[in-house]
């Protein structure tokens, strides 16, 4: 989950959360001021990319962030950095709903259509709009499933699990070993 994260961070994450809770309404006009007399060269701040509504500046100057350096960084687009863990858990909250929806509706979709006996539908014990109530089941079941997952992907990310990354670490014969285990 860990490359997952990182993946969707990099390419879609990484500007959502700066449209969501940009770091634009945290910080002070003088804090702005400090930065650009301090530098050389005039700095590009990022407020032009989205400058939120009276209601949305509200509503994000409520939510908690953690302190900013002492120099604001104009690099820093988002109020929540990547390792900031309530950016984290609604990040993989977010990715493992949408695996989940598309692993149940590819995979029960295409066993609906090539391995389940449509005739079973016409049995008098069949009942009416079963396939779509068992379909309603498994989504309520969905939000459920991914809070009890949610500690473990966060642990992952956090770096509390005996994952490894390299091979050349313990070896080949530790990888193939440890499948069975």
């Amino acid at each position: 989950m860990d490359l997952v994260l990182s993946v969707a961070d990099e390419y879609l994450l990484d500007k959502a959360w700066a449209f969501i809770v940009p770091a634009s309404v945290f910080v002070t006009p003088a804090q702005v001021v400090n930065i650009s007399q301090s530098s050389l060269a005039p700095i590009a701040l990022p407020f032009s990319l989205h400058q939120p509504t009276s209601w949305h500046r509200h509503l994000v100057s409520l939510l908690p962030h953690p302190p900013f350096p002492p120099t604001y960084d104009p690099s820093i687009l988002s109020a929540w950095p990547r390792d900031y863990i309530p950016r984290q858990l609604i990040s993989l909250s977010v990715i493992t709903l949408i695996g989940i929806f598309a692993l149940y509706f590819v995979f029960a979709g295409l066993s609906y259509r090539y391995i389940f006996n449509h005739d079973m539908m016409n049995h008098p014990r069949f009942l009416k709009n079963q396939v779509k109530l068992e379909i309603q089941c498994s989504i309520r079941a969905f939000p459920g499933m991914t809070l009890l997952t949610l500690p473990w992907f966060q642990a992952e990310v956090r770096g509390y699990s005996k994952l490894y990354d390299n091979v050349d670490d313990y070896g080949l014969a530790y990888l193939i070993f440890s499948i069975p285990l």
